[in-house]
């Protein structure tokens, strides 16, 4: 048994032993400094990925309830009203613009219910010689059409 044991000490103190130093690291590269800037781009990505899925989300409902209010009966008849009501004012300022017998007229201004203002000009000499129909929406908007003079009498 001595010499077992004798054997035993000589192995163990010959052989080599190797350990590292216990060094203590912070495991959130918050604290530790160690690839902070990915860490810190990561966490915006994750909350940009957030903020632009809520906003979408937001626009879809927004645009299913305005569908769903435009597909009711009473939106759907407002809708067919306007249109004929345009369509009544279209033909009034043609058969002004256009008109026999004394009932041309060469200017006009007429203001909708929505706010629009409709103005039309006839020049008949020229060049630019036609009539010139523009429509100022509420908030400024103006377009404008032109329709040669010699094409349409």
């Amino acid at each position: 048994m001595k010499k077992l044991l004798a054997t035993l000490s000589i192995i163990s103190i010959c052989s080599s032993v190797s350990a590292s130093e216990l060094k203590f690291q912070f495991g959130n590269p918050s604290f530790s400094g160690n690839s902070k800037s990915t860490h810190y781009l990561t966490i915006e990505n994750i909350e940009k990925t957030r903020k632009d899925t809520l906003e979408a989300k937001r626009i879809a409902d927004a645009k299913a309830l305005k569908d769903e209010l435009n597909s009711t009966a009473v939106a759907k008849f407002q809708a067919n009203l306007e249109a004929r009501f345009y369509t009544a004012l279209a033909k009034q300022i043609t058969d002004n613009v256009f008109g026999s017998d004394g009932l041309q007229q060469d200017s006009g201004t007429y203001t909708d219910t929505a706010g629009n203002i409709i103005t039309w000009a006839t020049v008949t000499s020229g060049d630019n010689a036609g009539v010139t129909v523009s429509v100022q929406e509420p908030d400024g908007t103006t377009t404008s059409y032109t329709l040669p003079y010699q094409d349409n009498q």
